[in-house]
């Protein structure tokens, strides 16, 4: 009789336990029905309104998203993770006091200074001949944080293009150790024809590493189709000539770093006019057309070479602090000691000369993305396993600052960080036409990440053509490297750069609401399965 009852009473356990992972699993797919277009508009549209004036790091905007973000999540339900406050909340006698959604940190911001020269000089038989540059019209300057006065001989590298895919490399075939280098800016012809835009941008984003790899003295670029250094309009302005109505025209970027006890190791980066490029290339025979032209289609064009001449930079620097923050939220698992970071940047480029960029795809998309995903879970009323960090960061745009902040400040033992999903730039296809693919980039050694994206697209029905990319130092220029170089493993979905890119065109009205709810859709099941099971 006694193991009559034990075998009912085992059953119902089972029962139980069965029936209450039906509801759990029920919880969890109204949760994820409740993401939809509606509740992505009802975010995005006052986020990258221009009520927050293009949300530059630091700036009235930011302050204000960043307030609307915090707002968000506490009505979400998701604990605060940022300082504690003394303000309201801190009681003097007792200690106590009360956590923010704002984790907060100082940049320094570096403007140019007073002082600017550029100075190309000529050794040629026994003479010598110096050509002085105007700033702002022939050159300028890419601030660091600190002034410099260099002089070094200079080496044209023709667009400075280096791909694996295509092993090819324009770098490699110099001497550049203490030299500057004379490059066009964008990509050779037969480049473009050969690599996707995403492979090209990042092949771009490579040349500066590389550079200091090589122990170059500096880089120095011109845009074919600038008349003026420092103008070279991008994407959809790149064909208007520099006035008034280039919204790029005379807007100057500074440079921002988080205060450290060393100075960064910054390599100058000057840009300079067509004109002067010809001057720093006369007598080398290179015509400009010509070598687009061939460029087009021939890998195998030849570099001029440039004999006797050097290039003679100084510039100095005025920096200020400029006060930004993280917002932090916490959504703790019932194993505290293991931590996800879902994380997107709500930062972007601000306003200037009456435009505002206010980056609707970069990043506002991967922002609400991010607080969807957050509303989702709480929506669910199950505690995951692990706990989820939701990190909306700042300065994004000046280099990563504010992730690299957080990975650099934990609150927690870095052992206990097993992962950042990272949201950047979600709500747009590379082209309009079919194969409408999104690429996941994600840690090599972690094949889970593939398996589980693969089965939640099934089990959830979701319509999203994935092209898996594992790396074994996942790319981009996003805060998902902040992760990286660190150790940390990472996923992260991408569609890819459009026209628009870095413009004020980057408006609501671009967006693709069906890749923006798909990718978020996917990235909440794959956060959820890897929050609550083992790895």
């Amino acid at each position: 009789m006694k193991i009559r009852y034990l075998v009912i009473f085992s059953l119902l356990i089972v029962s139980i336990r069965l029936l209450n992972g039906q509801n759990d699993n029920d919880s969890f797919r109204k949760a994820l029905n409740n993401i939809n277009q509606s509740v992505l508009k009802a975010q995005l549209g006052f986020l990258a309104s221009d009520w927050t004036e293009g949300r530059q790091a630091g700036e009235k905007g930011e302050y204000l998203a960043s307030d609307y973000i915090a707002s968000l999540l506490q009505l979400y339900g998701v604990q605060p993770g940022g300082d504690f406050s003394r303000g309201r909340g801190f009681n003097s006698l007792s200690g106590n006091q009360e956590r923010t959604y704002f984790q907060n940190f100082i940049l320094l911001k570096t403007s140019p200074g007073e002082e600017h020269a550029m100075k190309i000089k000529t050794t040629e038989g026994g003479s010598a001949k110096t050509v002085t540059l105007s700033h702002n019209i022939d050159f300028s300057v890419r601030s660091g944080d600190q002034g410099f006065e260099i002089e070094a001989p200079v080496v044209f590298v023709g667009y400075g293009f280096r791909s694996e895919k295509l092993r090819y490399d324009d770098l490699s075939k110099f001497d550049l150790k203490g030299k500057f280098i004379l490059k066009l800016s964008g990509s050779p012809g037969f480049a473009k024809a050969a690599l996707t835009p995403d492979e090209l941008s990042e092949a771009a984003r490579e040349v500066e590493s590389i550079a200091r790899k090589m122990g170059v003295a500096g880089i120095i670029e011109f845009n074919p189709n600038s008349t003026l250094a420092g103008t070279q309009p991008g994407n959809k302005f790149r064909n208007m000539s520099p006035s008034e109505e280039n919204p790029l025209y005379g807007r100057e970027w500074d440079d921002y770093s988080l205060p450290g006890k060393i100075s960064q190791d910054y390599l100058p980066r000057i840009s300079v006019s067509v004109k002067a490029a010809n001057e720093i290339l006369k007598g080398t025979g290179f015509v400009l057309d010509d070598f687009i032209r061939k460029s087009e289609t021939d890998p195998s064009v030849s570099i001029p070479v440039i004999r006797g001449k050097s290039i003679y930079i100084k510039t100095t620097v005025r920096q200020e602090t400029v006060r930004v923050r993280n917002v932090i939220g916490v959504i703790e698992g019932t194993q505290p000691d293991q931590v996800i970071v879902l994380g997107a940047h709500y930062d972007h480029l601000g306003a200037a000369n009456g435009y505002i960029w206010n980056g609707a795809d970069d990043n506002g998309s991967g922002t609400v993305g991010v607080m969807t995903i957050a509303k989702a879970i709480m929506e669910s009323e199950i505690r995951p396993s692990k706990t989820i960090i939701i990190a909306l960061w700042s300065a994004e745009e000046n280099g990563l600052l504010g992730s690299r902040y957080y990975v650099e400040n934990l609150p927690y033992p870095r052992s206990n960080l097993r992962l950042n999903v990272n949201l950047d730039m979600i709500s747009r296809y590379t082209a309009d036409n079919d194969p409408k693919k999104v690429a996941m980039i994600y840690t090599e050694s972690f094949p889970l990440f593939r398996t589980i994206t693969e089965d939640n697209l099934r089990k959830y029905g979701i319509d999203l053509d994935v092209d898996f990319q594992p790396s074994k130092d996942p790319p981009g220029g996003s805060d998902h490297r902040s992760f990286v170089e660190t150790g940390i493993p990472v996923m992260r979905f991408k569609p890819g750069h459009r026209e628009e890119y870095h413009t004020p065109a980057d408006e609501i009205g671009t967006i693709d609401w069906d890749i923006m709810e798909k990718i978020v859709k996917i990235s909440l099941a794959n956060v959820w399965n890897l929050a609550n099971s083992n790895w």
